[in-house]
This record gives structure tokens, sequence and C-alpha cells, in this order.
């Protein structure tokens, strides 16, 4: 007697339903950015998808001795895969490769910076200019939603959950004001080494990027 294991029951399940094989595009908004998505439904609960999201938005922000002007620039692509739990609903995992950042720019507090507890008065200091990388290349995802986007005709589909950027990497780079001596420019630089180890201690507790997003889809 033929016995069938619980894997390959499963992966029947998944892979030898009737086939749907239809290729759905989408736009959605979310907290990765403005993105699209090209959907392929490989049967009617599995589905595929690649997607991009890009978004920039400038804030200031003064969170350690030094306030800074920051820019957060998004720009993500994603390749997932959808399994349909039911009622509309799925559960997607895949992976994102970000180039996510943030770009810093940093000016006085009045007339002065305060570094490593060293005041320097802003004619010291030429440029205090630094990025903070928001994880490391590909980022793993896990999340639940509902809608795909390869379903024929006009739909709707959102997604919750996360992505694991890995711990946040800071540069920090200052040039000396011409006024000072190369002694004061090398404490200098050794304070603005402290203030960027401060600055990505500050950053390290945001591993995890949430995501959250919706929009509309169409499949031919």
């Amino acid at each position: 007697m033929h016995r069938t294991t619980l894997p390959a029951a499963l992966l029947c399940a998944l892979l030898c339903s009737p086939a749907m094989a239809e290729t759905g595009v989408g736009l959605q908004i979310g907290t990765t950015g403005y993105g699209a998505d090209l959907g392929y439904q490989i049967n009617d609960r599995l589905g595929a998808r690649v997607g991009y999201s890009a978004f920039n938005y400038s804030h200031s922000v003064h969170d350690t001795d030094v306030d800074y002007d920051g820019k957060l620039k998004l720009s993500s692509f994603r390749a997932l895969a959808d399994l349909e739990l039911g009622y509309g609903f799925r559960v997607t995992g895949g992976l994102a490769f970000n180039n996510n950042r943030i770009d810093i720019d940093g000016r006085p507090s009045g007339t002065s910076y305060t570094l490593n507890g060293t005041t320097y008065q802003a004619s010291d200091v030429g440029s205090l200019k630094g990025r903070i990388k928001l994880g490391n290349g590909a980022a793993p995802y896990l999340g639940l939603g509902y809608g795909m986007i390869g379903k024929k005709g006009l739909g709707f589909y959102a997604d919750i959950g996360a992505m694991y950027m890995g711990k946040p990497k800071t540069t920090l780079d200052v040039t000396c004001g011409s006024a000072l001596s190369a002694a004061q420019c090398s404490q200098l630089r050794t304070d603005a080494e402290a203030e960027r180890q401060k600055v990505e201690d500050k950053a390290s507790d945001y591993k995890w990027y949430p995501v959250l997003s919706a929009g509309i889809s169409y499949a031919f």
C-alpha cells in the first residue's frame, strides 16, 4: 500500500491545486513609503510578488548634545511569498533588500557645539555630517495580510509585519575650523567620535522595522 507522508501531502496541497496563473499589479502606501508590486498567482492559495517602495522625510532632532537636521531616505526592494489561510487572509514571508538611511547634518545650539562635554564655538567646526544606515542589506520579513495581488480583477490588499534590519551603523565626519591648532583639531575629532558612538547607541534599539501598508491591485 502506498502511503503519502505529511510533508508530501502539504506540498501537494500547495502546488497541486487548480492553477490560477494570473499576473497582477498593485499600488500601495505604508511605513516603507509609496510603492508598487508585481504579483503572480501560482495556484488558488499560493502567490509570489516583488515590489519596490521609497520615501524621503526631513526632520530636526535633538537626542544628544548636538542639534541635527535629519533626512530619512527609505528605499527597499522586496521579494515575498503569500500563502492564503482562508477568507482572504494570508501569511507572508520573504526578504527585503534595503538602502534605508538617515543623513544627518549637525548644527550649533545657539553659537556653539557641545561634543563629548567639550564646548566649541560655531566657527571652530567647519562641518559635522553623518549617516545612520538602517540595516545590513537583506532583511527577513514575516507578517500577516489580506488580499492576493494575483486574484483576477480589482482588489484590495494590506500587510502588517516586521523586517529584521539588524543593528544600525553610524558614521560622523567633522572638519575643523581654520582657527583651530593641530592639537585642538585632533581633540575635536576625538570628541566627534564619542558623539558618533552616542548617536549609534541611540539608534541601536531600532533593529526591527514595522511594516504596515495598504493598496489596490488589479490582476489580468
